[in-house]
C-alpha cells in the first residue's frame, strides 16, 4: 500500500486515537486540508475497508480502524522513530542502587511508565539465569538441608533450599561455600549445570563432591522471573468508551494473564520471537486475553529484561514509544552503574 491510500489510513487512525469517534471523509478534508475531492477520499476509504484496515460501526457512520489498521499505524511509527532516533540525553552519573533497592526501582519504573503513557506499565525483570553471579552465602537449615543465597551482578538475590546426600558440618559447609564462590565468580547461573560436570581439582575431597552436588541442585530449578505492573486505574480510564460489562471481562482476563508471571514471560518471549528493541503487538492472537489490547515492549539491560505498556487498541502509540525509549535508556544507565559497583565490591 502506497501513496494517497496509505496517507489516508494514517490520518484516520491518528484522528480516531485523538477523538475516539468514527472518521468521515469530510472530517479528513477539514482536518488535513487535502486538495483532492471528497469523492476521491470516500473511494479510498472504501478500498481500505475492503482491505480489512477500516470498518463502519453502522451503515451511515464514518470509519473506525481495525486491528490491521492499528497495526499498520504502529509499525509505521516504529519505522519513523528508528529513522529519526537521536541519542538519549541521560545524566552522566546515574544514581547507584543497593540490592535491597532494586525491586522498588523496578516497581517505580512501572509506575512511571503508567504515568507517562496513561496506560498500564510493566517491567519484567531479567531472569537470574541470564545474570553474572557475584557471590553466594550458604546456611544449614536442618540435617541434609542447606539454604543457598545467590547474589547476581545487579544484587538480585535468588534463594533456594537444596537437599544434600549427607549432612554437612559447619566447617565443611564453609569449605563448600569457598569452593563454590571461586568457581561461580563471573559465571551465569545457566552455566552451572555445565560446570557441575567438569573435573575439579581435589574432586576426591568430600567437600568438593558436595560442592558439585550443590551446583547441580542450583541449576535444577527454574528461577522465578519477577513482574512489576502498575496503572490499572489509567488503563480503565482509557477504556471508558467501551460498555462496562465488556471492560470488566477484558480486565479480568488481563489480570489472570498477569497473575501467572512465568506464563506471561513465556507469552512475551513467543510474541517477540527473539527480536530486539521496541516492538508493537497489536491485538496479539497467541494469548486470547490480549486479543483486544495493544502491548508495546522494549528490552533493557542487554536485552535480558523487558519494559512494556498495555493499553486499548486505540492507545497513543507515539506517546508510548517515546516513553518506553526514554525509560529504557534511563533504567539501563542506572543498572549498568550498579553492576559495575557489584564487580568492584
Amino acid at each position: 500500500m502506497r501513496g494517497r491510500r496509505e496517507l489516508l489510513l494514517k490520518e484516520v487512525v491518528d484522528q480516531y486515537i485523538r477523538t475516539l469517534t468514527p472518521i468521515s471523509s469530510r472530517s479528513l478534508l477539514e482536518e488535513y486540508g487535502h486538495s483532492f475531492s471528497s469523492a476521491t477520499v470516500r473511494n479510498e476509504l472504501s478500498a481500505l475497508e475492503q482491505g480489512g484496515y477500516l470498518y463502519k460501526p453502522y451503515p451511515s457512520a464514518g470509519r473506525v480502524p481495525t486491528k490491521a489498521g492499528y497495526r499498520f499505524f504502529a509499525e509505521w511509527l516504529l519505522e519513523l522513530a528508528e529513522i529519526q532516533r537521536q541519542p538519549e540525553r541521560l545524566p552522566v552519573e546515574p544514581p547507584e542502587i543497593t540490592p535491597q533497592q532494586l525491586p522498588d526501582l523496578l516497581r517505580r519504573t512501572a509506575l512511571l511508565l503508567a504515568s507517562m503513557t496513561g496506560q498500564m506499565g510493566f517491567v519484567l525483570a531479567p531472569p537470574v539465569e541470564s545474570l553474572r553471579l557475584a557471590g553466594l552465602v550458604m546456611r544449614r537449615l536442618a540435617p541434609r538441608t542447606v539454604l543457598v543465597v545467590v547474589l547476581s551482578e545487579l544484587g538480585v538475590v535468588e534463594s533456594r533450599v537444596v537437599e544434600t546426600e549427607r549432612d554437612l558440618g559447619a566447617d565443611e559447609l564453609h569449605q563448600v561455600e569457598s569452593i563454590l564462590a571461586r568457581r561461580l565468580q563471573g559465571l551465569r547461573l545457566e552455566e552451572i549445570s555445565q560446570l557441575g560436570l567438569l573435573d575439579v581439582e581435589g574432586w576426591h575431597d568430600p567437600s568438593v563432591s558436595a560442592a558439585v552436588e550443590l551446583l547441580r541442585g542450583l541449576s535444577a530449578k527454574e528461577a522465578r522471573r519477577r513482574l512489576y505492573a502498575e496503572g490499572l486505574a489509567q488503563l480503565l480510564e482509557g477504556m471508558r468508551r467501551e460498555r462496562p460489562d465488556v471492560v470488566l471481562e477484558r480486565i479480568c482476563g488481563l489480570l489472570r494473564v498477569l497473575e501467572d508471571e512465568r506464563g506471561f514471560a513465556t507469552a512475551l518471549d513467543e510474541m517477540r520471537w527473539g527480536r530486539r528493541g521496541m516492538l508493537a503487538h497489536v491485538g496479539d492472537t497467541t494469548v486470547g486475553e490480549l486479543s483486544e489490547f495493544s502491548v508495546i515492549t522494549t528490552t533493557f539491560f542487554g536485552d535480558s529484561g523487558l519494559l512494556g505498556v498495555i493499553g486499548p487498541l486505540w492507545l497513543d502509540y507515539a506517546r508510548a514509544f517515546s516513553a518506553l525509549r526514554y525509560v529504557a535508556g534511563r533504567l539501563d544507565a542506572i543498572l549498568v552503574v550498579s553492576s559495575r559497583v557489584q564487580e568492584v565490591e
